[in-house]
């Protein structure tokens, strides 16, 4: 065990102290005072070496496997520290660059407390990016979570402290750590050990992300949270409120995939089947030169298909809309109705929302451009911008002008 009392006072006068790193220099700020970042098993110095500004990882405590992680990163004896006898010990230490930029947690809540939808949208998209490569590669982080990401000075998101990272040669050994209880699986153990570490923290962040892109507030009137938004304990044994509201807000606004990743949340183990499918659709819906983003000009409208117990849509040539739905309609008229939960929505053959229906108990496929819905046990009619008809050819409302979100029926109503 070493501290960092130890580590200060050998880079205060490094001189002599160091095999390698010969000239080196702790970066300090204004009022003069190191710059470094204490972890759970190791403390961060920025220095300046040889004209470059660096990170130089140095050890509190016993790690294993530091070499097959960090390869020639791992620079073996090349500290010497003082004890209080006098003497002292050569210990390793991992020097890399020095990623310039503020963590994603920090990025994050700047975004929320400025409101910036724009931001946060972006950063839950470059988030699914870094998380789809994670979760589909045979290694894994370890330890996943906001404070061990960086996002630099253009924009591109860094992982950072691989001390607890799982690679295929560590296959049957028990995990060095468990991880950040506040982005982890309360179920996971030292015996989980594997490439699939990082689903349940890659789950959460990225729903957490998308869900304070929809609603920044969610931010603030849940900040004591110890995590982003949710909190994995209360999520399993069904008492997290937050949880249950994003959950909601999801199905409202008819974000099949978003939902579907957040009901991921509340599995009982720390692997989350179908995790890397989802990622892979979301990272596809903001790719806008994706086949699956196109329509098939001169075919016939994309057909109902099931998998999974889900249903979406196909045609003969490829999935236009990923089986993420509970039930649905075949397209007529160019729009499918589509339940998400107990929420019903009519979606365009592009798998984009055009009409969201909460308050229906049920609905039916458009016919001569009028859909049948039941509302608190009333029968009514519905035109594809949302106006009701209670069996007049005039509406009761008229359709909202703008960009606006989809509308709902309760709009024309409110209006």
């Amino acid at each position: 065990m070493h501290t960092l009392r130890q580590y200060l006072l050998t880079l205060t006068d490094p001189e002599g102290l160091l095999r390698t790193l010969q000239g080196a220099e702790v970066c300090r700020d204004a009022k003069g005072r190191p710059l470094y970042a204490v972890g759970n098993s190791a403390v961060v110095f920025r220095i300046r070496h040889e004209g470059r500004t660096r990170s130089l990882r140095c050890y509190l405590r016993p790690m294993r496997h530091l070499r097959e992680i960090y390869g020639e990163r791992l620079l073996e004896r090349e500290l010497f520290l003082y004890n209080t006898s006098g003497a002292g010990t050569w210990v390793d230490v991992v020097v890399g660059d020095w990623i310039e930029g503020e963590t994603l947690l920090e990025a994050t809540e700047r975004a929320v407390a400025a409101h910036d939808t724009e931001r946060l949208r972006s950063l839950a998209g470059k988030f699914d990016r870094l998380a789809l490569d994670l979760v589909t590669d045979d290694r894994a982080h370890g330890d996943l979570k906001p404070e061990n990401i960086i996002v630099d000075t253009a924009d591109t998101l860094h992982p950072i402290d691989f001390d607890a990272a799982f690679l295929p040669q560590f296959a049957g050994e028990p995990s060095p750590e468990l991880g950040t209880a506040a982005y982890q699986h309360p179920a996971r153990t030292a015996a989980d050990f594997n490439a699939r570490l990082d689903d349940y923290p890659a789950a959460l962040i990225s729903t957490a992300l998308h869900a304070l892109a929809l609603d920044p507030s969610l931010g603030e009137r849940h900040a004591a949270c110890d995590g982003l938004l949710f909190t994995p304990q209360r999520i399993l044994r069904g008492r997290d409120e937050t949880y249950r509201e994003v959950i909601a807000l999801f199905e409202r606004c008819g974000m099949a995939l978003r939902y579907r990743m957040a009901r991921l949340l509340a599995s009982p183990t720390p692997e989350l089947f179908g995790l890397a499918a989802l990622l892979t659709e979301a990272v596809r819906e903001t790719t806008p030169e994706c086949p699956t983003n196109q329509t098939d000009a001169g075919t016939e409208p994309p057909e109902l298909f099931v998998e999974n117990g889900r249903w979406g849509f196909r045609t003969p040539q490829r999935v236009v809309v990923a089986p993420l739905y509970d039930n649905g309609f075949d397209f007529t008229e160019g729009l499918a109705a589509v339940q998400l939960g107990r929420t019903w929505h009519f979606i365009g053959p592009d798998g984009r929302v055009r009409l969201n229906c909460p308050e229906y108990e049920s609905v039916k496929p458009f016919r001569n451009g009028r859909a049948k819905v039941i509302c608190n046990g009333h029968r009514l009619e519905i035109d594809s911008a949302g106006r009701e008809y209670d069996g007049s050819q005039n509406p009761q409302e008229t359709k909202p002008s703008g960009d606006a979100p989809p509308p709902t029926c309760a709009d024309f109503r409110r209006k």
